[in-house]
């Protein structure tokens, strides 16, 4: 064990010195977290990618009487975003600390609380706990919350039953963080025929480009009436469920009808049932008033609306003893929700309270990402006092009054 770091913030250095930019494998860094907990005498099952290049880690420190179910699950994801095109001091995949500013990527973001929890792991093992505490450490984060629908899935099918869900992200530093916006996203692809544009209008060509711009005007009042009438929360930096068109491209040439016209549009949920609300007004829209209309140009004429992804709103009840018990340990009642997403939905959605609370920093995905060396202690002390809050018995503290 002596060749493993033995402080948060050398375990962060080590652990940033894996560049696990989403493109790239992350199985090297769970390989050294797999060896560290193995020198415990715990086991990591890893639930792979598709394409086996990428994996999820799940290991579970038992109770003291060999409990495997219930406990407390603490969530991470490995993966960081890209650095190219920023311009970095230092080299980001080496951590600088410099006034108490620990410089890397993935400092903030967040293989700061994933050093925390190793760093806790001989404190762990002298807990006389008696649930389990279970470590989640996901891939593919930043693209889409893709490493942590396999893993929950996975969880699912097997029964998996946890009292409660620490996720170490978010923008905060050691702050409670009890909502996220889901996010769902679409591709429509419209399909018509080409002609030279000199031709154009004579019902011989069917202009891809500018019935996608209609479907494109649709989804911007629809996207008003979410902003003015759908679901609202004032704890979210925007309080509305944002949508946008993000990309668009089409056509070949100037002077040539486009035949194909393809844009991804999204929105921020804070219900996830405004997906399908979404998705089927969008449809209705397609159906009832564009497909009619390029098909009088052009028979054959098509429009694909495809689901591409979606991840579930989280939003944690603040009555709620887990949630009540984190506030009360860090003295902080204020309500912070992010308008970013996070894994903190899918855990809840396996029947667990879930709340977000790391290190982290206000300089994730930024050039000169940084977090604070006071910051990882405080986490170090928070993570230690809710894990043996929540595994030893003792219990919940409390409700606060001001609860």
């Amino acid at each position: 064990m002596s060749s493993y770091p033995k402080d948060s913030t050398a375990w962060l250095a080590k652990l940033v010195s894996f560049n696990t930019v989403s493109s790239n494998s992350n199985l090297p860094l769970l390989d050294y977290i797999k060896g560290y907990l193995k020198t415990f005498g715990i086991e990591s099952t890893y639930i792979y990618s598709p394409e086996k290049t990428h994996a999820n880690l799940f290991a579970t420190l038992p109770g003291s009487n060999g409990a495997t179910q219930g406990g407390i699950v603490m969530s991470g994801h490995t993966d960081v975003v890209p650095v190219e095109g920023q311009k970095w001091d230092s080299d980001p995949f080496v951590v600088v600390e410099k006034d108490g500013k620990l410089y890397g990527r993935g400092t903030c973001d967040m293989k700061g609380f994933l050093a925390v929890c190793m760093t806790l792991m001989p404190k762990f093992m002298k807990m006389k706990r008696v649930k389990p505490i279970h470590f989640a450490f996901s891939y593919s984060e930043e693209v889409g919350c893709v490493g942590v629908q396999v893993m929950t899935n996975w969880l699912k099918e097997k029964g998996f039953k946890a009292d409660c869900c620490l996720v170490g992200d978010g923008g905060f530093h050691v702050e409670p963080v009890s909502g996220s916006k889901g996010i769902a996203t679409w591709k429509v692809v419209v399909h018509g025929k080409a002609i030279h544009s000199s031709m154009a209008l004579m019902n011989t060509s069917c202009n891809a480009i500018e019935y996608a711009a209609q479907i494109v005007a649709k989804i911007r009042k629809i996207a008003v009436d979410l902003r003015d009438n759908g679901p609202q929360d004032p704890h979210y930096p925007c309080p509305f469920c944002s949508m946008s068109v993000g990309l668009i491209k089409g056509g070949n040439a100037v002077n040539t009808v486009p035949a194909e016209c393809e844009f991804t549009f999204s929105v921020r949920l804070m219900e996830t049932s405004v997906a399908k609300r979404v998705e089927t007004e969008v449809q209705e829209y397609i159906n009832r008033e564009i497909l009619p209309a390029m098909r009088k140009e052009y028979a054959e004429a098509s429009v694909d609306l495809k689901p591409e992804r979606i991840s579930p709103a989280f939003d944690s009840p603040e009555d709620s003893p887990f949630v009540r018990t984190v506030r009360r340990i860090l003295k902080n009642y204020k309500v912070q929700k992010l308008s970013g997403g996070t894994e903190g939905g899918f855990f809840q959605a396996l029947g667990m309270p879930t709340i977000i609370v790391g290190p982290g920093g206000y300089r994730g995905h930024m050039a000169n990402e940084y977090t604070e060396v006071a910051f990882l202690k405080k986490s170090e002390a928070f993570t230690e006092e809710i894990v043996r809050r929540m595994t030893t018995g003792e219990g919940i503290v409390e409700v606060d009054a001001r609860l």
